[in-house]
């Protein structure tokens, strides 16, 4: 599958600079829906202009900041650069799960709507690989449901096909989703695949605009028998306070990571600062927490 998905996001690029295989359009007293962003399926970190340090491979690796990070500081930021560790942690264990559908649908969102007979529009396309001439196709349909100002919704669905023998799918189901037209609320199911057509659920995400300004995106591991099922991570971007939350259902455990507008923020995970908050201050300073 990351084979495929990544011809795919290669294709991506000739689609931007080439257009794309499906070039028809909808008729004109139709008007698709908009598509959502990818912000709405996958976390993004916003430190508020915070200068971040570099986080080298053998942090990544580990999870802790490693003794060259901690050193290149002035003053004692390392409850700060460790809390920063956690957070891209955090995120790009999100974004190892989530990168390859994802990716497949930008591709397709790259592409011109289609309407069809039942009202709803598909969005295809389809990326014969040179080297090998092995087809990928990406299908995303989309339906629009009316109702009032506050509760007209679009269900989405993506489907992909591949004839490539390391993981033939026909018209798999790697992703469904709903998504208020007020652009204020959707989820997303993901899906793992089990053969060429079926799939079992793997990971859901929530993403909620709320009161307007703030953003919360809710990751939880579904999938029954996963490594992590039950694992929730919750990313809120909320003007003047940030934060992300990791609950682990196999030790019954919460974690958090706070900053701040003024540079100020706190963390606390079990297995640092023996599992004590852990706060700096507006100069990324470690400093007692109130």
């Amino acid at each position: 599958m990351r084979a495929a998905i990544r011809v795919l996001l290669a294709a991506l690029c000739l689609a931007t600079l080439w257009g794309c295989s499906n070039d028809a359009t909808a008729p004109e007293d139709r008007i698709p829906p908009a598509l959502p962003q990818v912000s709405t399926m996958k976390p993004t970190l916003n430190f508020y202009g915070v200068a971040i340090p570099t986080v080298d491979p053998q942090t990544l690796a580990t999870g802790k900041a490693g003794d060259a990070l901690l050193l290149d500081q002035t003053g004692d930021h390392s409850n700060f650069v460790n809390g920063v560790v956690r957070a891209f942690l955090l995120m790009f264990g999100a974004y190892d799960v989530l990168n390859e559908p994802i990716g497949a649908w930008a591709v397709a969102a790259n592409s011109l709507p289609t309407a069809l007979d039942d009202d709803s529009y598909l969005w295809t396309y389809i990326f014969i690989d040179p080297d090998t001439g092995f087809e990928y196709s990406v299908f995303v349909y989309g339906n629009t449901h009316d109702g009032g100002p506050h509760d007209a919704y679009v269900d989405w669905r993506m489907e992909v096909s591949s004839n490539d023998p390391a993981q033939p799918l026909d018209h798999f189901v790697w992703l469904t989703g709903e998504s208020l037209r007020d652009h204020t609320a959707c989820f997303w199911q993901f899906y793992s695949p089990v053969n060429a057509t079926d799939g079992v659920e793997s990971v859901h995400v929530d993403w909620n605009l709320l009161d307007g300004k703030e953003t919360r995106l809710v990751l939880t591991v579904n999938g029954a028998g996963l490594p992590n099922e039950g694992d929730i991570l919750t990313f809120n971007d909320n003007n003047p306070e940030s934060s992300i939350e990791y609950y682990d259902a196999s030790e019954d455990y919460l974690s958090t990571v706070v900053w701040r507008t003024n540079g100020s923020g706190s963390l606390h995970v079990p297995d640092y600062n023996g599992g004590a908050t852990a706060c700096w201050d507006q100069h990324q300073i470690n400093t007692t927490c109130k």
